[in-house]
């Protein structure tokens, strides 16, 4: 009976089984694949596991999946500094930057140590280096050295002696250790209180140990040396070093009939026999490579092209970005694709990085870095109106690039503008509704800092600076660009630019070009403001501008948020701003300014109107559209955000997620809100059928706005109601007394709240 029921319920909903969804409340952390900063590779019984640029992936040898790991699904923490492999245990070390420690085992379970990075101490806890003995995981650290119980997995020695160790290691009936001027031996079974206690030998000092037997060990320096331990009827120890390879092995692994010496400054692999020596070169093109001892001898190899076994041209890549540093964001809501780039040189991040792009459709990323593309970094993208192919975007010294097909169609400079350069060109760019390209050169160029290419000539493959308009605005040069913000709004007739170069105490300028280009647009600029209550806003830095969907623009400054309706400085009367205040909901009257002396480094829209804002120190704050309600805040206490600092947020127009770029990458959120639908045609419910394992909330999507929305039963009993958020709804599958529902299959209708518009119907089917 049991199996007809459940067959009845999954046959109900089969039609809206077909797309895995992410439940509201979901993080996704983006990585980024650097294959050539590759560290590290380990095959496993079923695993291959790969470091690239902090970051570990793994592909399941069985069915070729190749996933990242990281905070949101099975690791403990963010930046790998490196792995390591105990072969006899199938079990691979993840040690990470800030000394916290994940053991994955070979079920692929996770066991946190977190013991050394929680530890109160003034002194680095840095990891140098992990080797493995019978029993027990030694760790080489900043201060001393560690020893790990790995049946237990629970720190079973500290050896605190102030002074870096290097590598420490347990061969036969000795541990060795190594510092940058000493090599180190002793009994093994004597616990060393002092770093004096142990006996000096006439070893390579800052060596690497690898044990190979009972009797001798990899010394690796500058070069591979086997070391054979010798001692004698009267206790005496001798170590005896041969040179194995001229060059330094990276990542050594034992292997099937020996050991794998990897060699990235010869492109080489070698396999030794089981006694260390006698090392057979394979090419690896510089690749590094990894052959569990238990298997087949074939070797798996990882690069800049993915993960492969070594001589097959089959690629494993992971679905990650191609680059370290996602800054900027843009959604082209055409395409439906949000497009990532890398920074030039700016507020946050001082050095020039190469320009990247990449673009992400809710699956797979694809890297569409044009090629030619700058060096030095970019600004942000502007996508040209009614082209979803065509975006624009800012370079330090290379002018204005147009981008078609994500090929590089046009460069806007000095040759075919009236740009300026001297020593850079430092183009900050927006777009108005009639595809006017706006430019201002703030930094260089005092004679005409703002203009114009019109919407006409914008579309055309050849310009010259004849074709480009050159409006006044006063002011406009300021030698500035680091914090540079401009955003083109519109009311009616008037077209608004609101710009500021961010820079120490720099002004706010506003025009209105009235629908067109005027040689002098009306304009004005604040060196300071007045708010709702009279009171003067000043400020440091003017970190960005975000215009919401009722024609406010929201300025994100390093002292708190305001916000404006633009047209209003030309209106002839005061000009006041609103500093959005937060109750205090204690029984009083008073409230509390939104993000009051705190820095806000962007704001972003979401479907319904609120805002995302990203903050210097603080996190990520959602608040209601009028600020006056903090609705959630995600820091790194309470989310799985690495950083505190927020670079910048972008809604994705057509669904709820939110993508944050952060110091430490990209993420993104699934909300609990999503564009209204002007129908009820794509309305869906997911996950569906709720399976017993499944503890979160079903969530409704496809609404139209203002939705009501009724849950009933088998016999038509309504045992909950609710109401959409902008498109979206959420159940915890509780009736209207917050019991959990039984198994059946659940009736959901839906209309607006208003009684307008057509309702719909779906089912759910719940499974406990």
């Amino acid at each position: 009976m049991t199996k007809k029921i459940l067959f009845v319920l999954l046959a109900a909903t089969l039609s809206l089984c077909g797309v895995a969804q992410n439940a509201v409340g979901d993080w996704l952390i983006h990585t980024s694949y650097m294959g050539e900063d590759v560290t590290g590779i380990v095959e496993g019984h079923q695993w291959v596991y790969y470091l690239a640029g902090g970051n570990l992936f793994r592909l399941d040898k069985s069915t070729a999946e190749n996933e990242s790991l990281n905070k949101v699904n099975d690791l403990s923490d963010m930046t790998v500094s490196q792995i390591y492999y105990n072969s006899d245990k199938d079990y691979v070390m993840v040690v990470y930057a800030n000394a916290n420690i994940d053991i994955i085992l070979s079920n692929g379970s996770v066991v946190n140590m977190p013991e050394l990075k929680d530890a109160v101490m003034t002194s680095s806890k840095t990891i140098n280096d992990v080797t493995f003995a019978p029993g027990l995981i030694y760790l080489a650290t900043a201060f001393g050295y560690m020893v790990i119980d790995d049946n237990k997995f629970v720190v079973k020695e500290s050896h605190l002696y102030g002074t870096p160790v290097v590598s420490v290691a347990q061969v036969g009936g000795l541990v060795l250790l190594t510092t940058a001027d000493a090599f180190y031996y002793d009994d093994a079974s004597v616990f060393h209180e002092h770093l004096s206690s142990f006996k000096k030998g006439d070893v390579r000092t800052d060596c690497r140990l690898w044990p190979v037997s009972n009797n001798s060990f990899y010394c690796v320096t500058g070069s591979t040396n086997l070391v054979t331990i010798s001692h004698d009827n009267e206790g005496n120890v001798t170590f005896d070093l041969e040179k194995v390879i001229y060059n330094a092995a990276t990542v050594i692994q034992r292997t099937t009939g020996g050991f794998l010496l990897n060699v990235p400054s010869l492109e080489k692999c070698y396999r030794t026999g089981n006694d260390g020596r006698n090392p057979e070169a394979i090419d690896t093109g510089g690749e590094l490579c990894s052959s569990n001892p238990d298997g087949d001898g074939t070797l798996w190899a990882v690069g800049p092209q993915g993960l492969h076994q070594l001589g097959s041209e089959n690629y494993f890549m992971p679905n990650a970005l191609s680059f370290s540093t996602p800054f900027w964001m843009a959604y082209n809501e055409s395409q439906d694709q949000l497009y990532v780039s890398s920074p030039t040189a700016n507020a946050h991040i001082k050095t020039a990085i190469p320009t990247s792009v990449n673009t992400y459709d809710g699956m797979v990323w694809k890297d569409v870095t044009p090629e030619g593309a700058p060096q030095d970094g970019s600004y942000w993208m502007e996508f040209m109106p009614g082209d979803p192919e065509t975006y624009l975007m800012g370079t330090w010294n290379e002018g204005l690039l147009k981008v078609v097909n994500n090929e590089i169609a046009m460069v806007y400079d000095s040759s075919n503008s009236p740009m300026l350069k001297k020593t850079a060109m430092h183009p900050i760019t927006t777009i108005d509704r009639n595809g006017n390209v706006w430019v201002v050169q703030s930094y260089e160029n005092p004679d005409h800092p703002v203009m114009v290419l019109p919407a006409a000539k914008a579309r055309l493959n050849t310009v010259t600076a004849a074709d480009w308009l050159t409006p006044v605005i006063d002011g406009a040069y300021t030698k500035h660009t680091q914090r540079a913000s401009f955003i083109s709004t519109h009311y009616g007739s008037h077209d608004i630019k609101v710009f500021t170069d961010g820079d120490f105490q720099m002004p706010l300028f506003i025009w209105d070009s009235e629908d067109g280009i005027p040689s002098r647009p009306k304009q004005t600029s604040f060196s300071a403001l007045i708010d709702q209550d009279g009171e003067s806003i000043s400020w440091t830095y003017i970190m960005c501008l975000a215009e919401d969907r009722s024609g406010y623009v929201w300025m994100g400054t390093t002292e708190g948020l305001c916000m404006f309706n633009p047209i209003q400085a030309f209106n002839g009367g005061a000009f006041n701003v609103i500093r959005p205040k937060v109750p205090r909901n204690d029984g009083t009257n008073l409230a509390d300014r939104l993000m009051d002396g705190i820095q806000v480094n962007c704001v972003a829209v979401d479907g319904i109107n609120r805002k995302w804002i990203g903050t210097q120190t603080s996190g990520l704050f959602l608040v209601s559209a009028n600020g006056e309600q903090i609705l959630k805040k995600f820091n790194t206490t309470n989310s799985p955000l690495a950083s505190n600092t927020i670079y910048q947020v972008c809604c994705n127009p057509n669904s709820n997620s939110v993508y944050v770029t952060t110091p430490a990458g990209l993420y993104e959120y699934f909300s609990d809100s999503s564009p209204a639908e002007s129908t009820y045609d794509n309305i869906l419910a997911y996950p569906n059928p709720v399976r017993p394992e499944y503890s979160g909330d079903v969530t409704f999507t496809g609404m139209m706005d203002n939705s009501l929305i009724k849950i009933s039963d088998a016999s038509g009993n309504v045992i909950r109601q609710l109401k959409s958020t902008g498109g979206m709804a959420i159940w915890d599958c509780c009736d209207e007394y917050g019991e959990k529902v039984k198994t059946g299959v659940y009736m959901v209708f839906a209309s607006q709240a208003n009684g307008s518009g057509k309702g719909a119907v779906t089912k759910v089917a719940v499974i406990r």
